[in-house]
């Protein structure tokens, strides 16, 4: 069991990404594909002039994608150093963005602020039920009537859950040796019909996806989720 602070541990994982040269540069191909595609029913791909809020940006790429499409950016990190990482490199770019520290259930923004909000990779790191339902509710809180999201989050193939062990009900405890966030405890989805069980409750539409890739010795596993305030 880790006895870090996971805020800590994300916060040395991306200096020593932009230390090194590895911390993701381009957009996730899958939000490109569902924000520009035709694979959403009914969907507005009018997105100048709205405001978007990436839940847990990392390196920042996807708001450079979001900030491509006109949108006004914001974004939540769970640390003052992250956020401040991201911020020079969008300034570099030119692009103005509002970063502020957060996490999923504690989103610093009024109610009904966001026409569009971003969680990739992110709210399986509430390790429990309760926590789970408590970022989803927040997550509608932030967004407008109308307001869509769309998210990604680890599906059951993937390789984070190589010699997991398993917890309780849709939580497991990361066991692989070579992962920083080895012994800590995420919630992830078993399958497609708990992802609508528990995003039906704070949304409508919900529509759930699935990305899998076969990259030689290891697999991605990913479901992808997007749904509409009512």
């Amino acid at each position: 069991m880790t006895d870090h602070d996971p805020a800590d541990l994300w916060t040395t994982f991306y200096v020593e990404a932009r230390r090194t040269g590895v911390d993701l540069s381009w957009p996730s191909e899958t939000l490109v594909r569902l924000m520009r595609g035709s694979y959403i029913p009914n969907l507005d791909r009018e997105y100048r002039g709205k405001r978007a809020l990436d839940v847990g940006f990392g390196s920042g790429n996807n708001l450079v994608f979001l900030a491509s499409l006109g949108l006004e950016v914001y974004g939540v990190e769970v640390t003052k150093q992250v956020c401040a990482l991201a911020h020079e490199r969008l300034s570099r770019l030119g692009i103005a963005a509002d970063l502020r520290v957060g996490t999923n259930r504690h989103l610093p923004f009024p109610d009904g602020f966001f026409d569009v909000l971003i969680s990739w990779n992110v709210i399986h790191y509430e390790d429990t039920e309760r926590k789970m339902e408590a970022a989803i509710r927040e997550y509608a809180r932030v967004l407008k009537p109308g307001g869509r999201f769309f998210l990604s989050t680890t599906g059951p193939e993937d390789m984070i859950l190589q010699n997991a062990d398993t917890v309780d009900c849709h939580r497991y405890r990361i066991g692989r040796g070579d992962d920083f966030r080895k012994g800590q405890v995420f919630f992830y989805f078993d399958a497609p019909n708990y992802v609508q069980l528990f995003f039906r409750r704070a949304f409508q539409d919900v529509l759930v996806g699935r990305t899998r890739d076969q990259l030689m010795t290891q697999t991605l596993d990913f479901f992808v989720v997007t749904g509409v305030k009512p």
